[in-house]
């Protein structure tokens, strides 16, 4: 029995891929409680800041690199965000016993329905940390056939990239990644796993004054009609050099893979993936916590 932790907090479609929030597979077959995550849970007594997810970001590498790749050679960039507020220049560990999974469902139209069924899963396990800091990646890609796994492929992913010597001046906040190439039945993928600082943007302060400032436009009261917004929005909120990046200087736990799409496509023309994450830990493990 696991209990999971999905991800992420946003829906976007995108050309080629569309990203699927709150969708919850029975890949575990566990009838424990599941819990939606968004960028920043923190911490609880069942919860550790390692099984904590943040983000999910899914694209075409020829949309990022801006260097077009015939369809053959196309891949797609899967990364997980975990860990946040994590404090630069210190050591986070990824949790020795829980799965990171990505889930990914095949369609072939972007006006399909969104099933919530799996067609691939890959599962990230991490080995206890090494004196240099490094931590082992095994990494498990299953297989579904209408829900039900039908093949499961074991490979070991390398190792994570260690953070830098905390008392040595001379390191650089983050060291050269460890890109880890691993060769499958169905192509080569690439893996990372270690630490990045935090790339999700947000204002908190503003954000608290927006919302405080439109609540009175929600009230069925005619008494606060003249009170919207009143003295909550100062000059140049609205303006984006003035805002303050909340996530600025801290780190997360990230894994990113390359993936080539015709892995992803299983055999099939379909060019449509929705793509969802989760952390999942034993209830054994979890009720320890």
């Amino acid at each position: 029995m696991f209990k999971q932790f999905v991800g992420g907090s946003k829906l976007a479609k995108l050309a080629g891929i569309t990203l699927a929030t709150g969708v919850i597979a029975a890949a575990f077959h566990t009838t424990a409680p599941v819990k939606a995550s968004d960028h920043d849970d923190g911490e609880t007594n069942i919860k550790a800041r390692n099984l904590n997810l943040t983000d999910l970001y899914v694209f075409r590498e020829d949309w990022q690199t801006g260097v077009n790749a015939a369809p053959a050679n196309q891949n797609m960039i899967f990364i997980m965000n975990t860990n946040p507020r994590s404090l630069p220049r210190q050591q986070y560990f990824f949790n020795t016993n829980a799965v990171y999974s990505f889930f990914v469902s095949r369609r072939a139209g972007q006006d399909d329905d969104v099933t919530g069924v799996p067609d691939l899963a890959f599962d990230f396990n991490f080995g206890q940390p090494s004196n240099a800091g490094s931590q082992s990646i095994t990494l498990n890609i299953r297989r579904f056939t209408n829900g039900q796994v039908t093949a499961t492929e074991t490979l070991n992913a390398g190792t994570t990239t260690a953070a830098p010597v905390i008392d040595d001046p001379n390191t650089k906040p983050f060291p050269n990644p460890t890109n880890n190439p691993v060769t499958t039945t169905n192509g080569d993928l690439t893996v990372f796993a270690g630490l990045r600082e935090d790339p999700f943007f947000f204002d908190v302060d503003a954000f608290f004054r927006t919302r405080a400032a439109i609540a009175p436009f929600n009230s069925p009261s005619p008494a606060n009609v003249g009170n919207r917004g009143t003295g909550l929005l100062t000059a140049g909120t609205n303006i984006p050099a003035n805002a303050i990046d909340f996530a600025k200087g801290y780190n997360v736990n990230a894994i990113v893979m390359r993936v080539p799409i015709t892995l992803l496509r299983g055999g099939t023309n379909d060019g449509i993936f929705d793509v969802w994450e989760t952390i999942a830990v034993p209830d054994s493990f979890a009720a320890l916590q």
